[in-house]
């Protein structure tokens, strides 16, 4: 072969792999631009946005749908495509925008989506939106250096002003003392203050006019709104600046993100009930075989329940519990089935350490749970009796 042959061949070879891949970047086109928007949604209770990376922070979207399958709710993952392409009310009861970057929403949902969003919450749905998602839901965000900046959605109408340096600088994360309005009925089921997850969430300065409800306020930053909730049109928005999705000192979620973090018990029973209300469900509180998992001792606020030891056991064990105040407690035994078996504990007590023994002599082999109740304070934890 001459070099003049190896040179038509060469050019040859070059000109078929330029063919080859304009065919390859029209396909590209017609599959993500043209083809998406034709495949069918399937539909679920709850729509998770996504975009595969680009701005929708993966171990919220994770955490979040992990936690959903753990309350039982169907879920669908949706692009911006399918948003701004279809109707969401046959599909969905509520979509939920994580946390991540919100200025990724604003490029990627055109105006069609927009009104996609709102006419999905107007005429009954929900909107939740977490950290990022909650920016994304507001009239403006004042971020940081970037000043005051227009946000297209406006379901809450005022502004998002972050991050708190006080409890953070972005992009630092921690936990954080929340104070849990107790005249809301999402807090029907909590303590006074919770621990969560702060990773740049904002406060919320409604507009005149705009009314909310407080679910929460950051104990660190004056009190501010930290979560809020309230009517939009006959449907309902949750937003969220701290992330309760994430479990810091559990893999249940599977992430491994702030995993050096204690959670100082699971979050996820505040937001079993707050999904409650925003799919318009009667407000309700997991139950108690769900909430223990494996724990072999749980802290929360003012109690600790310290490991039951032995376990398995037969035909007794023994029991010990730490009051940090003194308390109304009731202590009691479960089956799996969620039905009290036995109290063992129902009167007030000073605060200090306790002890008892607990006799199975009556009950049959099996799974048990030890739960113990101070006001709106409730912690588990599973036992195997054997026989």
């Amino acid at each position: 072969m001459t070099a003049l042959q190896v040179k038509k061949y060469c050019l040859t070879i070059w000109r078929f792999f330029q063919i080859d891949r304009n065919r390859l970047l029209f396909i590209f086109f017609l599959t993500t631009v043209l083809v998406q928007p034709l495949l069918a949604l399937e539909g679920a209770d709850i729509a998770v946005y996504t975009d595969n990376g680009t701005g929708a922070w993966e171990d919220g979207i994770v955490s979040f749908e992990n936690f959903l399958d753990w309350k039982g709710i169907s879920h669908e993952r949706v692009t911006a495509i399918d948003i701004n392409t279809n109707d969401l009310r046959p599909l969905y009861q509520a979509v939920y925008f994580p946390g991540g970057y919100a200025w990724y929403y604003k490029v990627a949902i055109d105006e069609n989506g927009l009104q996609n969003i709102r006419d999905l919450v107007s005429d009954g749905g929900g909107y939740i939106g977490m950290c990022a998602g909650a920016y994304f839901a507001s009239d403006s965000v004042y971020w940081e250096e970037d000043g005051l900046l227009d946000y297209p959605l406006n379901l809450f109408d005022g502004v998002a002003r972050g991050a708190i340096d006080a409890i953070a600088p972005w992009d630092n994360y921690t936990m954080t003392t929340l104070k849990m309005n107790l005249n809301n009925p999402i807090n029907t089921f909590e303590p006074e203050t919770e621990e969560m997850l702060y990773y740049g969430g904002p406060v919320f300065v409604p507009h005149a006019g705009q009314q909310v409800d407080t679910v929460a306020v950051w104990a660190a930053w004056y009190d501010s709104l930290a979560a809020i909730n309230f009517d939009y049109g006959s449907g309902r928005v949750l937003l969220l600046g701290p992330h309760p999705e994430i479990e810091e000192d559990s893999d249940r979620d599977s992430s491994t993100f702030a995993q050096e973090l204690n959670d100082s018990g699971s979050d996820w029973p505040f937001l079993w009930s707050a999904v409650d209300w925003l799919l318009d469900r009667p407000i309700t509180y997991p139950p108690v075989s769900d909430i223990a998992g494996n724990n072999t001792f749980i802290i929360r606020n003012g109690i600790e329940l310290k490991k039951i030891y032995p376990n398995p056991f037969n035909p007794s064990t023994i029991i010990n519990y730490e009051l940090l105040s003194t308390n109304f407690v009731e202590l009691s035994v479960f089956n799996t089935l969620g039905e009290k078996v036995q109290t063992l504990v129902n009167r007030r007590q000073e605060a200090g350490n306790y002890e008892l023994r607990f006799n199975a002599n009556n009950l049959a082999a099996g799974i048990y749970f030890v739960q113990i109740q101070t006001g709106h304070e409730i912690l588990a934890q599973k036992i195997v009796l054997l026989k």
